[in-house]
């Protein structure tokens, strides 16, 4: 294994709060191929950089191999989101060579799209290579045509969220790494969609795993957790081997083949466990619980005791793998939800101009009387979630009796998050009413919608884009 390291902070908390950690007289650097910047390589940007400095690369084509040896943030001016001409390519200008290797914690990237082709040699070109660094952040990176996509080893407590990892040999490969949370990445098409090998307390969450030959890939992999990911058409969705103690629940396994366990895991919560698509029980309790146990493999006691029966997945299992794609729930989730309740004169425990944190629907119902709820769906875990803290909570404090700030947190109340049809966190959507057992949604352009795909806003965003769609549901209310 090479030795190389990486590190990153979110873009986030630089443009949207502001809370990027960086020293005083901190720089940001900008980096233009077309000669428009302070410098025209990414490399030489990062050679005259400080800890702490931003580095703000322009859209166009970077042919480079970088390597970072200090606290930076690298951030793509464009992002993932811009049209092809506005896109900000990163190729691999060695063939022997990852594209980016980080020397050092506390860096950022984010927004670049990544190739640095198969080498096809011993030596597997990375596309992002994290070594022995914590508090990293890879967020909205599209990485194909690498051997890996995204590389750590001997890395601890960083965060890969949002990225798109494509056409590799490995999508994502965690060797020898602890406490590193992946959230919401799309893996599509490789041969190992996620590794984890000798790598014990991660958390894999939200994550859509799809047309790899084994979606997840556990070897001597210990006490790491696997919750509310998709895995669909993979040849095998999950293959754990040499590993014990994984906790595995409330994922969907839609695959040829849905799982091999070898070792000694853990394939249910206290009140879930997984959908498999080719599980024959029956459900006569109506609970969402199957009868009996989905057996994985009895030698080793791996068994799901409680197999979910109506869970939410996007009932497409062909081409469509977009992450935009969104999951509704079926129709008595629908109708036990809403008419749990339904009306009721109880008012929320907590005073308005604070954020409450709710577990049932007719909490919310019970705020519409009162005028729009504002709901963020998110989860301790996340850290896009966690930066939002201080923005819900000013949102609350500015709207005090107009509006209700409420928050879900998806860990404590799955029923929401089935309802809702949450994929992504953070999740934002503002309803303004009920109409015929339905929730109405106020959208960014000022129109309603019973459709939450329409109106929810994912992602972090800032707190006047958030402002505007409140004042836009204020307004429906007169």
């Amino acid at each position: 294994m090479k030795g190389k390291p990486i590190q990153n902070i979110c873009i986030i908390f630089f443009f949207v709060l502001g809370a990027t950690v960086t020293q005083a007289g901190a720089a940001v650097i900008v980096v233009d191929d077309s000669g428009g910047g302070n410098y025209s390589s990414i490399q030489e940007a990062v050679d005259s950089a400080q800890n702490g400095d931003t580095i703000l690369v322009s859209p166009g084509i970077y042919q480079e191999n970088i390597e970072v040896d200090k606290e930076l943030a690298i951030l793509s001016h464009s992002g993932i989101s811009g049209d092809r001409t506005s896109r900000t390519y990163v190729i691999g200008a060695v063939p022997e060579n990852d594209v980016f290797d980080i020397y050092s914690s506390n860096v950022t990237i984010d927004g670049f799209y990544i190739s640095g082709g198969s080498s096809g040699t011993a030596w597997h070109k990375v596309g992002i290579f994290l070594e022995g660094v914590q508090n990293c952040s890879l967020r909205n990176n599209y990485l194909i045509l690498n051997d890996i996509g995204i590389l750590l080893a001997g890395a601890q407590g960083n965060y890969l969220d949002s990225n798109f990892v494509s056409l590799g040999s490995d999508g994502i490969s965690l060797v020898d790494s602890e406490g590193n949370v992946l959230s919401n990445n799309l893996v599509v098409t490789n041969k190992q969609g996620i590794s984890l090998n000798n790598s014990v307390n991660n958390t894999l969450a939200y994550n859509l795993i799809s047309k790899n030959e084994r979606g997840i890939r556990g070897h001597a992999a210990e006490s790491n957790s696997l919750i509310n990911n998709s895995l669909y058409l993979n040849d095998i969705g999950a293959y754990l081997n040499e590993s014990s103690n994984n906790t595995i629940y409330a994922n969907e396994f839609i695959n040829f083949r849905n799982t091999v366990d070898e070792g000694n895991n853990i394939w249910n919560s206290s009140s879930a466990g997984n959908y498999w698509s080719d599980y024959t029980g029956v459900d006569a309790e109506g609970n969402g619980i199957g009868d009996i146990p989905y057996v994985i493999n009895r030698t080793t006691g791996s068994i799901d005791y409680m197999p979910l029966i109506n869970v939410t997945f996007s009932g497409n299992n062909s081409e469509d793998v977009s992450p935009n794609n969104s999951t509704l729930p079926n129709n008595s989730t629908l109708i036990a939800l809403l008419n749990k309740n339904y009306f009721t004169n109880s008012r929320n425990n907590q005073e308005k101009g604070a954020v409450i944190e709710i577990t049932q629907l007719e909490q919310i119902n019970t705020s519409l009387q009162e005028g729009p709820v504002f709901l963020r769906i998110g989860a301790e875990w996340c850290p896009s979630c966690r930066s939002m803290k201080p923005i819900l909570k000013e949102l609350a404090a500015e709207y005090g009796e107009k509006a209700t700030i409420v928050s879900v947190d998806v860990d404590q109340s799955p029923e929401l998050r089935t309802y809702f049809g949450v994929r992504y966190i953070p999740d934002f959507s503002i309803i303004v009413g009920i109409e015929n057992g339905e929730y109405v949604y106020m959208k960014e352009d000022g129109n309603v919608s019973k459709d939450r795909v329409q109106a929810r806003i994912t992602g972090t965003r800032n707190k006047e884009v958030l402002e505007k769609v409140l004042d836009l549901a204020l307004l429906h209310e007169m």
